[in-house]
């Protein structure tokens, strides 16, 4: 029987979905884009559902200052909106390790092969947690722009020098493609998509597997920056084998 619970793993309100047919699942740890949240017991995400019955333990927690954990700090976001955003993705980052062990704890959690996925902004803090944590045995990243910088010229104009702009720098995973090679990477894109273009991860793969690694690339050309049920679909077949573990 599907089971879905809120938790609190390392002090982050989590959602966790499990079958508990499976004695055994590996882990899934899955972040969600910017304004969104992990869900709710009511309405979780189908597509982690669908992961979770065919044998995953889904743990999707709230991002920094995302969900239960917001704060009155968003008004910041309009003085100084990109340095609010970047430090909601590093203090998230920075967290991760102690969230991974705590989801490997949970009953039936097996050791092995823990997986990192995320959706948008989830898909960029994914890159650097993967890079970050040699625990994770794959890395599915949806319309997260591997770049880090933004697409937006008159944004990356205001970006430029700041803060953010130097932890674009040295966190990028187009930048360090070397810090992906050991493990499967597939990167999730919409074609039309113009926050994330698809040619951005495009030649992220490009450097990333002339460097020696194993990554991919899908891309739904009929949608823009959004989780498509083509792309839906890709997801759960990478998730659940296709990432060659």
């Amino acid at each position: 029987m599907l089971t879905i619970t809120r938790e609190i793993l390392a002090d982050i309100p989590c959602l966790v979905c499990r079958d508990d047919r499976f004695d055994t699942a590996r882990l899934l740890l899955h972040f969600h884009g910017w304004t969104g949240d992990k869900g709710d017991v009511s309405t979780p995400d189908p597509t982690l559902m669908r992961a979770a019955s065919a044998g995953l333990t889904v743990v999707a927690p709230d991002c920094v200052e995302h969900g239960e954990r917001r704060s009155g700090a968003w008004f910041r976001a309009t003085f100084n909106g990109w340095a609010f955003v970047w430090d909601v993705m590093d203090r998230t980052r920075r967290e991760a390790p102690a969230l991974l062990d705590a989801a490997l704890q949970l009953p039936g959690v097996g050791a092995d092969t823990p997986q990192v996925a995320g959706v948008s902004m989830g898909g960029i803090i994914a890159q650097m947690v993967f890079a970050d944590d040699s625990r994770y045995a794959a890395l599915v990243s949806v319309v997260g722009r591997s770049s880090f910088y933004q697409a937006d010229a008159w944004c990356r104009q205001a970006q430029e020098g700041t803060w953010a702009d130097t932890y674009c720098a040295e966190h990028a995973t187009q930048s360090h493609p070397e810090r992906f090679t050991d493990r499967p990477i597939l990167f999730i894109d919409g074609g039309q998509d113009t926050d994330c273009p698809a040619a951005t991860d495009a030649e992220t793969v490009r450097r990333i597997n002339a460097a020696g690694g194993r990554a991919e690339q899908f891309v739904d050309d009929s949608v823009g920056h959004e989780f498509s049920p083509a792309m839906r679909e890709r997801y759960l077949q990478w998730v659940l084998g296709e990432a060659r573990l």
